[in-house]
């Protein structure tokens, strides 16, 4: 293939379908992923096992050999967070070369060290790191379904680097806004995974629409309280990072998160359910201790965590239903 324009580091779904969205647009794009034997069926069947329904662009190579991925001047970061900065501390010595930046595309904080990504790979990288959240499911968006997404770039990217990187990744079915709130686009992503399994969890106990509504409501509240005494801001909170994620997290019959909390609420045990979902992973279980970990040392009340924290741990669901709803009395 031609040089790439861009390369796509982690060949999950996600990765997989901007992948498919920047080629679909005209972009030379190189996919990479660790995995041999799942790399060469994507090169063989030009499909995704979880994308089935749609046929690789040509402008999309796979490999799993990164070299023609780190030959793009922008990479994308697209690996289960958890995983992330270790990957990468494999990848690097792999190369000489460098990207002019790196946007992450992943949801979640660490737990090992409760960081966000951007502020992980600060210590790996010598570039700029940003990230690319929002309500988005991948199979809708490997589809071309319109959808609207942030990017968000740190100060030292420059207004015009900042604006030329959103037109090059933006599509007329990929709608992208820029924002320069990095933390608090990652927070928003990460603590929108936490509420969806508590969402999933009223659903399961069929405990109906109001109830669900009130959950989403207050999360977002809780989102709020965490992401600006950590320094984001709040615009972002009430923008696509936050409440457009929550409420497609939360609501979507695609959302994981959602539908592991769900599961869990019908009586299946956290095991179980997660069995269920074919090993996917569930980032909202790795976020749930760090989050509250964070607002503990910041002295914030994160209740909807707690919760979620303690059915995570075998607590029966409806005892953490109960004690949401007889908490003390309070003002909005």
């Amino acid at each position: 293939m031609a040089k790439a324009d861009i390369g796509v580091f982690g060949s999950g779904a996600w990765g997989t379908a901007l992948a498919m969205t920047w080629a679909r647009k005209g972009a030379q794009v190189a996919l990479w992923g660790p995995f041999e034997e799942e790399m060469a069926q994507m090169a063989a069947t030009r499909r995704h096992l979880r994308l089935k329904d749609v046929e690789f662009p040509a402008g999309l190579q796979t490999s799993d050999d990164p070299t023609d991925a780190f030959e793009a001047p922008l990479w994308i970061s697209a690996m289960p967070t958890q995983v992330t900065p270790e990957a990468w501390r494999g990848l690097l010595p792999r190369t000489s070369q460098r990207p002019e930046l790196v946007v992450h595309v992943s949801k979640g904080i660490l737990q090992s060290t409760h960081q966000t990504l951007s502020q992980a790979l600060a210590g790996v990288f010598d570039v700029p790191v940003g990230a690319l959240s929002g309500p988005s499911f991948a199979d809708e968006v490997s589809l071309g379904v319109p959808t609207a997404i942030v990017l968000a770039l740190p100060p030292t990217v420059s207004e015009e680097r900042a604006k030329a990187l959103q037109a090059q990744l933006a599509s007329e079915k990929l709608r992208i806004y820029l924002s320069r709130d990095v933390l608090g686009t990652e927070l928003c992503g990460a603590l929108k995974n936490v509420l969806a399994i508590a969402a999933g969890l009223v659903d399961g106990l069929g405990l109906g629409y109001n109830a669900r509504a009130a959950l989403i409501t207050r999360g977002l509240a809780e989102m709020s309280r965490l992401v600006e005494v950590l320094g984001g801001q709040p615009a972002t909170v009430m923008g696509l990072a936050g409440m457009g994620d929550l409420l497609l997290t939360a609501t979507g019959p695609q959302s994981r998160n959602r539908t592991f909390g769900e599961k869990v609420g019908k009586g299946q045990s956290v095991e179980a359910a997660r069995n269920a979902l074919g090993g996917q992973v569930i980032e909202g279980m790795f976020t749930c201790e760090a989050a509250l970990d964070l607002g503990r040392e910041h002295g914030l009340d994160l209740p909807i965590a707690a919760e979620v924290l303690r059915l995570l741990n075998g607590e029966r669901p409806e005892e953490a239903v109960r004690r949401l709803m007889t908490r003390s009395l309070k003002s909005e």
